[in-house]
């Protein structure tokens, strides 16, 4: 397979944020029923708090207090458009303050207006300057519109006026991060996880940043101790699983790949990526079944169809397995990895004329790829056209003057071709860069003796079996003079 894995580039939004509290309001009235509704907000009854705090706004249409409360408990529950009308309604009765603005940026960073949330923080900041909490949140405003200079300045002053806040650091590391000063994200996030060390999502973190670093040790163990404090990190198990593909560890690669998809089944990232572990594994039928399922998700993903179909065929379903390559070529005829499985399918089955149009593709495709000559050379030599043949052999050649094969299948092509000197000079040049090649030593052996070369071919035959002692052309070719020296006997090329 020439394809390669998918491997995930988390941002910002993708990884751990920390978002500051949002802020109780202050300076409400005495009214009775508002006192009800935070009495039972601090009794943890947060729907009936709601509920009193309505019945107070619709009761009196003048009562921003009300409104406030209403708007803070509506963002605790994540409603943020409810949330933004209350403050809103709040604000329109003339209420103001840092905590009903630092409130507003809130509803607005929820709904993702965060031009809107930076306007209502950067407010809120006039209130009450160096405020750790809204200086943090509007580092994470401006992070989300990739304002990074901005974001950057914003959390620095949150952790000056906060230094042991690890929730800021960790947000000032992402910004760090996402604008490329990679040692300082890692300073940062260390710092972090020194303040906060079982909180997994701030180790979890520093794995990714010292993995963009190619720090691949330290990724690994910062990982491995966000999966100490929470064996169900799915961040941390995908991380370690890209970390222990850098490192070759393909065991444990699949293993955290399986653990992030128990996780998240509907990453078909991490499902790609562990049906190419199961591949170069060897694990043909659990390849199959994982581009099975991406495929559910993604059906004209080409590269993942090539994936299916080789593994399929390399797992016994032939038919299947070259359905699918095909589809593969026709979903994306320009992917040279799929002709070339292709063709690696249909030259193990036999079907030569397939399997040179198919390889033919791939040269279209790719010029200079060396085994894609070769392979095209070795079956127009079996269909018996050796003239196209020494083509190939001779494009091979030329992208790699030193590829032995390439010479081989050039003596192997004169030769047949008649063209006796050129084919040995062929072979010669084969075992100059290949002095292990047994059957280049062979069929040298054999153009020499055709010349009359008697001698210098039974030296080559002997070379042949030193260096390849269960070569059977070579061991009859050399037995042929042990017995019956002279008998006329025709010797027998190999390859």
């Amino acid at each position: 397979m020439n394809l390669a894995g998918r491997f995930s580039s988390l941002s910002a939004g993708s990884r751990s944020l920390i978002l500051a509290a949002f802020l109780v309001p202050v300076g409400v009235g005495a009214y009775s029923d508002v006192k009800t509704g935070i009495s039972l907000y601090r009794s943890g009854k947060l729907n009936e708090a709601i509920a009193e705090f309505k019945a107070c706004a619709e009761s009196d249409p003048k009562d921003a207090d009300s409104r406030q409360w209403l708007g803070f408990l509506l963002l605790k529950k994540a409603d943020y458009g409810g949330a933004l009308a209350a403050l809103q309604e709040a604000r329109s009765l003339n209420a103001d303050g840092a905590e009903l603005r630092c409130n507003l940026g809130m509803a607005y960073s929820g709904l993702g207006k965060y031009a809107e949330a930076v306007v209502e923080f950067e407010k809120a900041l006039s209130f009450r300057a160096r405020w750790p909490d809204c200086l943090d949140n509007l580092g994470t405003a401006y992070l989300r519109l990739k304002q990074l200079d901005k974001a950057i300045s914003a959390y620095k002053k949150a952790a000056a006026a906060a230094p042991n806040d690890p929730g800021i650091r960790n947000n000032l590391g992402l910004a760090l991060q996402e604008a490329g000063r990679l040692d300082e994200a890692v300073a940062e996030f260390r710092k972090a996880a020194t303040l906060a060390p079982k909180q997994a999502h701030i180790a979890a973190n520093l794995g990714w940043a010292l993995k963009q670093k190619k720090d691949w040790s330290g990724a690994r163990s910062a990982f491995e101790k966000a999966l100490a404090v929470d064996p169900n990190n799915y961040q941390a198990h995908l991380g370690l699983a890209e970390v222990c593909t850098a490192l070759g560890d393909r065991d444990k690669a699949a293993q955290h790949y399986e653990e992030a998809l128990r996780l998240k089944p509907s990453d078909t990232v991490s499902r790609y990526n562990l049906g190419v572990i199961y591949v170069k594994s060897g694990r043909f039928s659990n390849a199959a079944e994982a581009f099975a399922e991406v495929l559910k998700a993604t059906p004209d993903d080409a590269e993942a169809l090539t994936y299916l179909g080789w593994a399929q065929f390399k797992s016994g379903n032939s038919a299947d397995g070259l359905a699918n390559l095909k589809l593969a070529t026709q979903k994306n005829p320009k992917l040279s990895a799929a002709w070339i499985n292709l063709a690696a399918a249909l030259t193990a089955t036999g079907d030569s004329a397939e399997a040179i149009k198919a390889w033919q593709s791939v040269i279209g495709l790719q010029p200079d790829n060396v085994s894609a000559h070769l392979n095209l050379g070795s079956l127009l030599l079996r269909e018996t056209k050796p003239e196209q043949a020494l083509e190939h052999y001779q494009a091979a050649a030329k992208v790699d003057p030193r590829c032995a094969e390439a010479h081989f299948g050039m003596g192997a092509a004169l030769a047949k071709l008649g063209r006796s000197d050129q084919a040995i000079a062929a072979y010669r040049k084969a075992v100059e860069l290949d002095p292990k090649m047994a059957v280049a030593y062979n069929n040298l052996g054999v153009e020499l003796e055709k010349k009359g070369k008697v001698e210098e071919a039974k030296k080559q035959y002997r070379k042949a079996l030193e260096a390849d002692p269960k070569n059977e052309e070579a061991r009859r070719n050399v037995e042929r003079f042990e017995k019956t020296p002279g008998s006329g006997t025709p010797p027998t090329p190999g390859g």
